[in-house]
């Protein structure tokens, strides 16, 4: 009697044969998707099998026959034509080799959208769909191809694992390609190249499981006994943690085993990788995983929490939110950001045919950044566009996103954002639930002292509650513009903790006490030296929930006003004193029963007066000013009155019929404080220069230099510069060295008016060597970049640019200065201080 095929014998492989997958496609509508296929076969060590037609003593048919029947699995992709049909045939090869395919694994991809199908494809899908016996997925572009075949031939390599060890747990296939994780991947797998346990962490809904299947799929060749994969999510206890284990690798306890013994006795000698998902509810149980892998010398485990293990040899290895488009960014710029291109594929899931394009691209954009780039929370946002266009779905966003109902294959905990943060706040203690809610009050990465300040209670408990929530994954490590050490709740996770907030506390009262500080202690330097900007940057969008909150509740407002006020170069070197800033917006929101006294009000006119003067408004302005310095006089200190005089100079040419030397000089006299007086000095100095006396206007911006290197302070050695420029320029000095050292300066501390108006400037020293062209697309480009911040500049500046731009304008013919102006208006400010540089 022959032999069953039960007990034969293993077949002994040689090196030289690798399991053989068949790649069925037509050849060149689908090129690069059979080169992702190879490259995902390769990958995986297995050996690619592809047809391609050539010269062979054998009819077509017979050698794609013949290959068919030399492979292990069939790898079938289509997209919109059926394919060639042989001689004596009634059927395409692509069906041909799909119906010859039957008995072993087959894995199926079709691309959408294909709206040129041939009729004859689509009958055949039809009845591979209809049939049952085979599943097809969908892909959009050969890279998704790739992630999609390397996860599914992982799958079925685990489906086809040698039984006579523990059984390898076959992972959940993903329903669609994993994107912009490419870097992710490559740094986990090198982890577990060197470690034995590698913890994924990261907030819920952050896309840990779908890393770590991703992850398995890629490196599946790497371990000889295979990658196994167990979800503890329905084990509800710690103890139960190596019966789930030893359930989900089948392994049986032999005696008086229990499940702990078996799988060490059962995994001692294996070579294989153990994905562990879903750990964060059973973390007591991390000794487990650690008693394993020390009995188990060639194991490696992967592990998805919400918080870290804390065991010895652990690899912590963060998982953060994708890369969101960033605010301005061009259209080719959004269309690489990781979030928006998730966000658009899944969108296509619901809504065929759907693309990224210019009308849409912006809504998509904001989108991705309010939700914090979390993959599970554009995947919501996706599912809910089936019906809804990306401004609607702005519109309520969160509100829509806590309705379940999006996916029906969800688990609960995932079905809203919602869920999703509780499945991990439900997890805290008393305390870090307190202090977590505290914390939704922050709406900019905030410091341990920050913490500490704000949030009440005993420092040493404070930071060992915001430790809980950084390890639960609730807290991210986030930077700062300020470089300190910051944390930040991502915002879907900021707004649950808001709402678990008790508005009665003094948590807000506790913030605006902490930015009255921060405004206090950079007004020493008008908020204008390197660190007092950044400083400043990085608390205003604290700034903007205070005084909403002041507004609110009607606090008085003045010292906020008077505290800004104060910080006056940093409002004008961040375009925050115009109409259309949002910080302005706020401060004019602020209701007039808050301004308790005489120096409240004179406060808010000044910052008023500065925004009409930064707004273009310059007879506005100087009206305001006139109203504003007969009571300034009485109330204000000299260096606030200095500044009032000095803006009242500025405007003068604009109100008043006379020259401004003798406000000028008031002020200087005024002006007690060295960096007011050097400041005063500045803009003193380029009215002496429209008045054509260079040399005057230098010796006055050299006094100002002076007081910016005593005192350190980076904008003023920034201003003053070009201000030297501008004196050469009118005079018959050399600009050149000025302009650099200015622009240098500009760009250390991110001042993008500074930078634009040395484009201006760049445009009269173009001009005077004689080259009109360039100095006419330094004018469009000086225009552009304010156009872009919404920001027009003083006076003095706009008189200044305006005569160099008639000279260019009298230098070329008409059409020729247009064209060079356009170019000029389509440059960056970089690539215009590049194009204004030369070779």
């Amino acid at each position: 009697m022959a032999d069953s095929g039960a007990h034969r014998p293993a077949a002994i492989r040689t090196p030289d044969h690798r399991l053989r997958v068949f790649v069925s496609s037509t050849l060149m509508e689908l090129a690069a998707e059979r080169d992702a296929a190879r490259a995902a076969i390769e990958q995986l060590r297995l050996f690619p099998v592809m047809f391609e037609s050539g010269a062979r003593p054998h009819p077509a048919q017979a050698v794609y026959r013949a290959y068919l029947a030399q492979s292990d699995i069939f790898l079938g992709i289509y997209a919109e034509s059926y394919g060639w049909v042989g001689p004596g045939m009634t059927r395409s090869g692509l069906e041909d080799e799909f119906e010859l395919a039957t008995g072993m694994p087959r894995l199926l991809y079709v691309r959408s959208p294909a709206p040129d199908r041939e009729p004859a494809l689509a009958r055949m899908l039809d009845g591979i769909k209809a049939d049952g016996q085979a599943a097809y997925k969908r892909f959009s572009d050969a890279a998704e191809l790739r992630e999609l075949i390397l996860t599914d031939l992982a799958t079925v390599l685990a489906e086809r694992f040698d039984q006579r060890g523990p059984r390898v747990a076959t992972p959940p296939a993903p329903a669609t390609a994993l994107l912009g994780r490419d870097d992710d991947i490559a740094r986990i797998l090198a982890d577990l190249r060197d470690r034995r346990l590698v913890v994924l962490t990261g907030a819920g809904g952050i896309g840990k499981t779908s890393l770590a299947l991703a992850a398995m799929a890629r490196g599946a060749a790497a371990w000889p006994d295979g990658v196994a994969f167990v979800d503890l999510a329905p084990v509800t206890a710690a103890a139960l943690v190596p019966d789930a284990l030893a359930a989900a690798l089948g392994v049986v306890g032999q005696g008086n085993e229990g499940p702990l013994d078996a799988l060490h006795r059962a995994l001692a000698t294996r070579d294989m990788l153990l994905v562990v998902d879903n750990f964060e509810h059973v973390a007591a149980a991390a000794p487990v995983l650690a008693d394993l892998i020390r009995r188990a010398p060639r194991l490696r485990v992967l592990v998805t929490s919400r918080t870290a293990l804390r065991v010895r040899g652990e690899r912590e290895l963060r998982v953060e939110a994708l890369a969101v488009p960033p605010v301005g960014a061009t259209a080719a710029e959004l269309a690489r950001a990781p979030a928006l291109r998730l966000l658009v594929e899944r969108v296509r899931d619901v809504r065929p045919g759907f693309a990224l394009t210019e009308e849409n691209a912006p809504a998509l954009a904001e989108l991705c950044r309010r939700l914090g780039g979390l993959p599970l929370a554009l995947e919501l946002a996706a599912a809910w566009m089936r019906v809804l266009t990306p401004d609607q779905m702005i519109e309520r966003l969160y509100e829509r996103l806590d309705r379940p109902g999006a996916f029906a294959d969800l688990p609960d905990r995932q079905q809203t954002l919602a869920n999703t943060v509780a499945w991990s706040y439900d997890l805290l203690p008393a305390s870090a639930r307190e202090l977590f809610a505290r914390l939704s009050v922050f709406a900019a990465p905030f410091t341990v002292d920050d913490v500490v300040a704000v949030c009440g209670g005993d420092a040493t408990d404070v930071i060992d509650d915001l430790s809980r929530l950084l390890d639960g994954s609730l807290v991210n490590v986030a930077e700062r513009p300020d470089g300190q050490h910051g944390f930040a709740l991502p915002e879907p996770i900021r707004r649950y903790a808001a709402s678990r907030h008790d508005p009665a506390d003094d948590t807000l009262g506790r913030l605006h006490r902490r930015i009255l500080d921060v405004l206090e202690a950079a007004s020493t330097g008008l908020g204008s030296g390197d660190l007092g900007l950044r400083r400043l940057d990085s608390e205003r969008p604290n700034l903007e929930v205070v005084l909403d909150w002041a507004g609110r509740t009607g606090q008085p407002s003045g010292p906020l006003l008077h505290a800004i006020g104060d910080v006056w170069v940093w409002m004008l070197a961040r375009g925050h004193l115009r109409q259309r800033s949002a910080l302005w917006q706020r401060i004019e929101a602020l209701p007039a029963a808050g301004l308790r006294t005489e120096r409240d009000r004179l406060a808010l006119r000044w910052l008023t007066a500065s925004r009409l003067l930064n707004d273009g408004a310059f007879a506005a302005a100087g009206t305001l000013l006139d109203q504003t310095l007969p009571a300034a006089r009485r109330v204000e200190p000299p260096a606030r009155l200095a500044l009032l005089v000095s803006a009242r100079a500025i405007v003068r040419p604009y109100t008043v019929d006379g020259p401004a030397h003798a406000e000028f000089t008031d002020a200087l006299a005024l002006a007690a404080d060295a960096l007011v007086s050097g400041y005063v000095r500045s803009h003193y100095g380029l009215l002496l220069t429209l008045d054509g006396r260079p040399a005057e206007a230098a010796q006055c911006h050299h006094e100002a230099l002076e007081i910016a290197r005593a005192l350190g302070d980076r904008n003023l050695h920034a201003e003053v510069h070009y201000d030297l420029a501008m004196d050469a320029l009118a005079g018959a000095g050399p600009a050149d060295s000025y302009l650099d050292t200015a622009i240098a300066g500009y760009r250390e501390i991110a001042h993008i008016d500074g930078l634009t108006r040395c484009l201006g400037a760049l445009g009269a020293a173009a001009l005077r060597r004689g080259d009109l062209r360039l100095a006419a697309r330094m004018a469009g480009a000086t225009d552009a970049g304010r156009a872009a911040i919404g920001l027009v500049p003083w006076p003095s500046v706009t008189e200044l640019e305006r005569r160099t731009v008639e000279r260019v304008r009298a230098g070329l013919p008409a059409a020729e200065f247009a064209g060079a102006v356009d170019d000029g208006r389509a440059l960056s400010i970089e690539a215009a201080l590049a194009a204004a540089a030369g070779p």
